[in-house]
């Protein structure tokens, strides 16, 4: 069995990441490094360990990286919550990208996969600072040269609870029921996403190898990620299966 880190697991997606772990118990630990301690009285909570950490002081705290063979990221914010744009900057690309570095240095003899949620609109182009970001956060993620590079373009996020956002919570009335007129994907639950994301640190890549980067690298967009987040012939997901329909 193996270690899975996740960062940005108090987030709307991140908690239910954190479920899903625990509740197929595939891996032998799960670890949280989060701001604030997460709330968590489901099955195997004995395997649940939780850093609370000061993000912008990481490397005080780079030891908790070590031991892991898997990292989950679901960090991110807004321009309103972190109050200026650089501020957003340093927050979705500079936290992320350095809990990513350290967790490659912390354990540099195994190989490592890293899956990241990023944004459908990720463009390192676009004039847009948040979509740019995104873009740049990848490219810097590739740089890093990952054993495999699982990264998640979501379109926007729905059913986020508390963590929701106005536009976000017009838009997903507006895709619940486009989805239903037209059976499309014009958004997806933060809990269908967890489970793809879960899912596919049990399954072989989809890509070849990345020669340049000696890495596999591939991409899951909405439709692959509820594809995925579906399957049930995965191992140890048939039993979370039946669990669900029960």
């Amino acid at each position: 069995m193996s270690s899975v880190l996740v960062i940005g697991s108090t987030g709307a997606t991140g908690v239910h990441v954190i479920n899903e772990l625990l509740k197929c118990g595939l891996f032998e630990k799960v670890t949280s490094v989060a701001r604030r301690k997460l709330e968590y009285t489901g099955i195997n909570k004995s395997k649940l360990v939780q850093h609370i950490i000061d993000f912008e002081k990481i490397e005080e705290y780079k030891d908790v990286f070590k031991g892991h063979s898997h990292m989950i990221s679901c960090f991110g914010t807004t321009r309103k919550i972190a109050g200026t744009a650089e501020m957003q900057h340093r927050i979705d690309h500079d936290y992320v990208y350095n809990a990513a570095k350290f967790f490659k240095e912390q354990n540099s003899n195994v190989k490592l996969h890293y899956i990241h949620m990023s944004s459908g609109q990720a463009d390192v182009n676009s004039s847009f600072q948040f979509i740019k970001t995104k873009g740049q956060l990848e490219d810097d993620l590739k740089s890093l040269k990952f054993s495999r590079l699982t990264i998640f373009r979501p379109a926007p996020l729905l059913d986020r609870g508390h963590d929701k956002r106005f536009f976000e919570s017009i838009f997903g009335f507006i895709a619940k029921g486009i989805n239903c007129v037209v059976n499309s994907k014009v958004g997806i639950p933060v809990t269908t996403l967890a489970k793809a994301m879960v899912r596919v640190t049990q399954i072989q890549p989809k890509t070849d190898l990345d020669v340049v980067n000696d890495t596999f690298i591939e991409y899951y967009f909405t439709k692959d990620a509820y594809a995925l987040a579906d399957r049930t012939d995965i191992p140890g997901f048939e039993i979370t299966k039946k669990i669900e329909n029960q």
